[in-house]
């Protein structure tokens, strides 16, 4: 999987406010590795070091609840054209719509989705990849935003809303009911009443249809330009804890038959089962550091092993270190 990337606007919209919450900018630039002004100045940045300067920023502020309210009072113009799309749209669950069907354009290997039931509407976002932990502050960070769209219909939305968080329980800052929020949840969420979905938004913009097309455009060129490999990993790391992981389903969503997408990996010297090992051993490292309480066992069963021997087998041939010694050592490591 290639590394990542995010738009620069949301590394600008860190380090424009760093200093309201007492942290220096350069600080949390150089703590990511990123050292030039250069660096921030091309229309992506690696989401990695995006992160690590918001968990630096969010870690350091003088207010907990920093992360969320830089996400809040986000500039939705710096979206593009995905930001226009989704403050032209009439209603607030079209313009939710709109940012998950087009959220890719704005960040890589990370998934935003919503779910719709009878009683309430869910925003779920997380990255997908792995390696990228701890990742609390850009959970904020990006709830927050979508929490600035849902407001624009609805100003008090959040006094009935729900969120939940991938992390262990830990202080926000929020101005919520402890009821209202939730930890070690699979993704960062926020849930609303479904009712709120049809609250008008204040219609910035007349509405047209040139944008839609043009989004569409731009996500069909970059999921022809991606490789099967990468299609296909970041659909496995999404599903991966709800143990739906099947070749055929898998080809089809990537537009493929099972036999082109067996040959697409084969010309990158790879097979499905060898992608589908090395997806379950990454999101494995994640599982020790997202859940240090949880049990081998069930993080074995969550990454779709019957069997607590056969991942430990498994994650030894790819590791060198039996699952328990490596925990050990990574949660030493952190101390």
């Amino acid at each position: 999987m290639n590394a990542a990337e995010v738009r620069s606007s949301a590394l600008h919209a860190w380090t424009k406010r760093a200093r309201d919450f007492g942290v220096d900018p350069d600080d949390a630039l150089s703590a990511a590795g990123i050292v030039q002004a250069r660096d921030c100045e091309r229309d992506s940045v690696p989401l990695a070091q995006f992160a690590r300067v918001a968990e630096f920023v969010g870690s350091h502020a003088t207010v907990a609840s920093a992360s969320w309210l830089i996400g809040e009072q986000f500039d939705l113009e710096k979206l593009g054209e995905v930001g226009q799309a989704v403050t032209q749209a009439r209603t607030l669950g079209v313009a939710l719509r709109r940012l998950s069907d087009n959220f890719e354009l704005l960040q890589d290997t990370s998934r935003l989705s919503l779910d719709i039931t009878a009683d309430t509407a869910t925003l779920s976002y997380r990255i997908l990849d792995p390696s990228i932990w701890p990742r609390h502050q850009d959970a904020l960070f990006s709830l927050g935003i979508i929490a600035k769209i849902i407001k624009l219909a609805v100003p008090d939305a959040m006094s009935r809303a729900e969120l939940g968080f991938e992390c262990q329980q830990r202080e926000t800052g929020l101005r919520m009911a402890q009821s209202q929020l939730a930890f070690e949840c699979e993704a960062n969420s926020i849930r609303i009443p479904v009712a709120m979905l049809d609250a008008a938004m204040p219609g910035i913009v007349p509405e047209g249809c040139t944008i839609l097309r043009q989004l569409s455009d731009s996500i069909a060129a970059r999921r022809r330009a991606r490789t099967a490999r990468e299609r296909l990993a970041e659909i496995i790391f999404a599903r991966l804890s709800d143990g739906d992981i099947n070749q055929d389903d898998l080809a089809s969503e990537i537009g493929m038959s099972s036999r082109t997408m067996r040959r697409r990996l084969a010309e990158e010297a790879t097979s499905f089962q060898q992608l589908l090992d090395e997806c379950r051993m990454r999101q494995a490292v994640l599982e020790f550091q997202a859940r240090p309480d949880a049990s081998i066992t069930d993080i074995a069963l969550r990454l779709g092993y019957s069997e607590h021997s056969t991942f430990t087998r498994a994650f030894s041939r790819w590791a060198g270190t039996p699952p328990q010694r490596f925990r050990s050592e990574l949660t030493s490591t952190k101390h």
